[in-house]
């Protein structure tokens, strides 16, 4: 299903890799996890499909029930509503959705380095955006109840700082020689 209504989109950057890719990816990633569900898995292939294509939510749901719907629902970005917007409403996700989440983000910062300086500076620091509200989970004591999620949140997190700072390195090298 994700690979149909996938078919012709791809990846931001040079390769030009078929978007399906990506949903594929991160379902694999998903399936990592000890403790996950059906509804996970396919929301992990579909996470991208009321964004990205004609997919509706109400045909998600009808397809494949209201578990997916809220999944995938949490994990799409309303056009109309800021990176801002959309990441202060991450706290209040379910576990499946705050998993696939940093599955997401991990594939996407792996699959970035190919991208335009600027462009992926921009990416990245959305992506922290995201991973800071996720971060905030040990206050309401979900990483205490979830030792998956903190590990995964900590493999994500230090990703997301090592490319950073070599994103910062390359910046300052580009600024020396101008």
């Amino acid at each position: 299903m994700a690979k149909k209504f996938h078919a012709g989109q791809v990846r931001k950057g040079p390769k030009g890799d078929p978007f399906y890719n990506h949903p594929r990816r991160v379902c694999k990633s998903y399936l990592t996890y000890k403790n996950k569900s059906v509804s996970g898995l396919i929301a992990a292939l579909c996470h991208d499909l009321v964004e990205d294509t004609a997919m509706s939510l109400d045909e998600l749901e009808r397809m494949f029930g209201a578990d997916v719907r809220k999944i995938v629902f949490d994990l799409t970005k309303p056009a109309d509503i800021s990176s801002e917007e959309y990441a202060n409403n991450i706290f209040d996700w379910s576990l499946e959705s705050k998993k696939i989440k940093l599955c997401d983000i991990e594939d996407n910062i792996l699959d970035s380095r190919e991208i335009p300086l600027e462009r992926r500076l921009r990416m990245l620091v959305r992506w922290k955006k995201y991973l800071d509200k996720i971060g905030r989970e040990p206050l309401s004591g979900g990483f205490v109840k979830n030792r998956e999620l903190a590990e995964k949140f900590r493999t994500v997190n230090d990703l997301h700082t090592e490319e950073w700072d070599g994103l910062k390195i390359r910046i300052n090298l580009l600024r020396k020689c101008k």
